[in-house]
């Protein structure tokens, strides 16, 4: 719901500004990222508190609550403005992402498992760039599984731009920053205040 709330605000001033048809930004594409940096940041996490006991609160909670499928206004913009966006036919729902429950399930379950690896490293007194490559191998397992249940995030891509009326109006090339340049408000977070009860 934050992200389609979040694209929406977008996606009505491209509409009105462009005169376009039918038309949406992709919800998959900035869920897949915002997926992947939460992973990384509950890696991180683990690392920065390796040197605490599994009972301490905060390895208590990291370990309940590895990802999330949840967020704000604010964390759209932020993956929005690192990430950028396409169209939803360039990258479109797939079952996982309309179900992300089993999804959840498995990556949270991975996350836990490297994170128990992360400080059997720590606790083994490995040296930190060892542990950072261990983490971002970490990290490309988890890109998979988010491939694998997601698709491809695309990087370059081609799209047509139709009116109101179903016309072709333009044809070009885009990456995912340019898309959000023309498309979307690369300063989401400047733009708007999040109001939240």
């Amino acid at each position: 719901c934050w992200l389609f709330t979040g694209l929406n605000v977008m996606r009505a001033k491209a509409i009105d500004k462009y005169n376009l048809g039918s038309f949406e930004f992709s919800q998959t594409y900035p869920f897949f990222f915002d997926q992947l940096e939460k992973a990384n940041l509950f890696l991180q996490g683990v690392i920065d508190t390796s040197d605490k006991p599994m009972n301490d609160k905060m390895v208590e909670w990291l370990f309940r609550n590895p990802l999330s499928d949840g967020g704000t206004f604010t964390g759209v913009a932020d993956i929005v403005s690192k990430y950028g966006l396409v169209p939803k036919d360039v990258m479109p729902e797939t079952n996982s992402s309309e179900n992300t429950a089993r999804m959840a399930n498995l990556i949270a379950l991975k996350l836990r498992e490297q994170g128990l690896q992360l400080r059997d490293m720590a606790s083994k007194k490995a040296k930190p760039a060892a542990i950072e490559n261990a983490k971002v191998e970490m990290l490309s397992t988890i890109y998979r599984m988010l491939v694998l249940n997601l698709g491809v995030p695309p990087t370059e891509f081609t799209w047509t731009q139709y009116n109101v009326k179903g016309e072709p109006v333009e044809t070009a090339t885009y990456t995912p920053l340019s898309f959000l340049k023309k498309y979307g408000d690369e300063k989401l977070i400047d733009n708007y205040v999040m109001l939240m009860n």
